[in-house]
C-alpha cells in the first residue's frame, strides 16, 4: 500500500513541479517508473476513449478493452519515435549528456497528464459537455509537452529552451518534411 502511496505522490508532484520530480526521479534511480505511468495511463486513457465509442454505439465491454491495447499501441510507438526524435536533436543539435534510455524513461511522465484526458472522457461519458472535454484534452496536450520538456532537460541538461526545441519544435519540423515527402509519393 505504502508503494502504491508514493506512486501516487511523485505523479502529483510530476503535475505541479516537474523540475522538483524530475530531480527527485533521477536521485532515487527510479526513471523507469516514468515507463509504468506511461504504460498504465495510455492503457486507462484509450480504455475510457473505448467507453465514449461504447456509450454512443451501444457497444459492450470489449470495444474499451480493445481501444485500451489499440491506444496504448499507438502511443507506445510514438513515444518511441518522440523520445528517439528529442534524444537526437537533443544530443547531437545542442550536444545534451543524456543517453536514448533515460530519454525514453524520463518522457514516459510526460503521460502524467494524461489524467486530465481521462476526466475529459468522463466528462464526456457521464455529461455529455463536448466543449469543455475539448478544452481539457487541450490542456491536457500542452501539459503533456510542457512535462516533455522538463524531462528532456532533466536527462540532457541543456536548458528549457533547447528542451523546447528537441521536444516541439524541431520534431515537428521533422513530422512536415516526412508527411511532405510521402504526400509527393
Amino acid at each position: 500500500m505504502n508503494r502504491i502511496m508514493n506512486f501516487s505522490r511523485d505523479m502529483i508532484l510530476v503535475l505541479v513541479s516537474p523540475e522538483e520530480a524530475f530531480r527527485r526521479v533521477r536521485e532515487r534511480g527510479l526513471q523507469g517508473q516514468g515507463l509504468y505511468l506511461y504504460v498504465f495511463l495510455a492503457a486507462f486513457l484509450g480504455y475510457m476513449l473505448g467507453g465514449v465509442v461504447s456509450a454512443v454505439t451501444g457497444a459492450g465491454i470489449l470495444v474499451p478493452v480493445f481501444f485500451a491495447v489499440a491506444v496504448l499501441i499507438v502511443s507506445f510507438i510514438k513515444l518511441i519515435l518522440w523520445a528517439l526524435i528529442s534524444h537526437i536533436v537533443a544530443s547531437r543539435v545542442f550536444s545534451g549528456v543524456g543517453t536514448f534510455s533515460g530519454t525514453l524513461k524520463m518522457m514516459g511522465f510526460a503521460a502524467a497528464p494524461f489524467v486530465v484526458g481521462i476526466f475529459a472522457f468522463m466528462t464526456l461519458i457521464l455529461w455529455g459537455t463536448i466543449f469543455t472535454s475539448t478544452a481539457l484534452m487541450v490542456v491536457m496536450y500542452i501539459w503533456t509537452i510542457t512535462t516533455a520538456v522538463a524531462a528532456v532537460d532533466a536527462e540532457h541538461g541543456i536548458g528549457y529552451g533547447r528542451a523546447f526545441l528537441s521536444v516541439f519544435a524541431l520534431p515537428a519540423v521533422v513530422v512536415t518534411v516526412l508527411m511532405m515527402i510521402l504526400g509527393v509519393l
